[in-house]
């Protein structure tokens, strides 16, 4: 409970300070108050105008997420268990890696145009790479003696795969899902921001240009809410999976 009440403090603090800002007329015309803010978004939830951009948003994470694991992990392993396959990959991957998914953006419109594929363009972009590295880095740091008895048993590759790689990978392997999914998160409001016509980035931007400030606030407290849910998600996947570490 403490710990709860602390981290209140200053989320409550900043409300007070922007409520007495919009009360005493800074940025008058232009700062809404928070009773304004909380006006819009029920009249936005009535209408279901932010349900649908928040349904849209939801459905491009989730397809791009799971193309970008389809990629990731599946590549990751090879990398780890054939060494002359990551050499191959190694410069192109470092170098991409380097590039922020933000500027793929206007190179993607061009290619793809402003449908769908370019939003999943990014997110995958996005995630790929904290999935594939944390994929070769769990499976890289296995012990050799746990690949000894692999071998002494006389496993299949699927058998390995089941029984030694994924267990003993796991706790890197949802780390890299982990931080994917915030990475293509944040990348997906970015592209909306650019290249669509629905979901929160384009909530956000539609009301710049009619100067809501009110709508944006409420796109912004969506993003963060939402982005905060998922990494809860994952916190709770990740100690049910690894759950016997506790039993340690």
């Amino acid at each position: 409970m403490k710990k709860w009440l602390r981290g209140l403090v200053v989320p409550l603090l900043v409300v007070l300070l922007w409520w007495l800002a919009a009360e005493f007329g800074i940025g008058v015309g232009i700062l809404p108050s928070p009773w304004e803010v909380i006006i819009t978004f029920k009249n936005l939830v009535v209408s279901g105008e932010l349900q649908a951009h928040v349904r849209i948003s939801l459905l491009r994470i989730v397809q791009g997420f799971l193309l970008a694991a389809g990629l990731a992990i599946p590549a990751g392993i090879l990398a780890a268990g054939f060494p002359p396959f990551a050499q191959y990959l190694s410069p192109m991957l470092g170098f991409l890696r380097q590039v922020p998914p933000v500027a793929w953006i206007p190179v993607l419109i061009m290619v793809l145009g402003i449908g769908e594929a370019t939003k999943l363009a990014v997110i995958v972009y996005a995630a790929f790479f904290p999935i594939f590295i944390n994929t070769v880095l769990g499976i890289t740091q296995i012990d050799n003696h746990f690949w000894e008895v692999a071998r002494l048993l006389e496993f299949s590759p699927r058998e390995t795969l089941r029984e030694l790689i994924l267990p003993a990978s796991a706790p890197s392997l949802i780390a890299g899902l982990r931080l994917g999914m915030s990475n293509s998160w944040r990348a997906l409001v970015a592209a909306e921001m650019l290249a669509a016509f629905s979901g929160l980035g384009y909530m956000i931007m539609a009301a710049r240009s009619l100067v809501r400030m009110d709508e944006m606030f409420i796109g912004i407290a969506v993003i963060g809410l939402l982005g905060l849910a998922i990494d809860w998600g994952w916190k709770l996947l990740e100690g049910y999976v690894l759950r016997w570490q506790n039993r340690e």
